[in-house]
């Protein structure tokens, strides 16, 4: 996954441009309610083949941390 990719995962989840989304944006400046951060742990699992949960998304907040983690 590109991260670029990842981008257009979060615009599409959130409403928003690729290009109004950077590594310092947080899931707080987006709005991310409970139901939110569910659906991003199940389509993060799903583009990197990788488990992760509300809460662990929850915790990273920003979408930097959140590519860090999920690509480390």
């Amino acid at each position: 996954m590109q991260y670029e990719e990842y981008l257009e995962i979060l615009a599409e989840q959130f409403g928003c441009e690729p290009e109004d989304l950077d590594s310092a944006t947080t899931l707080e400046e987006l709005g991310a309610d409970a139901e939110d951060l569910t659906e991003l742990a199940w389509q993060l699992e799903e583009a990197f083949d990788r488990k992760t949960t509300p809460k662990e998304v929850a915790a990273w907040q920003s979408l930097g941390r959140i590519w860090m983690q999920m690509t480390t």
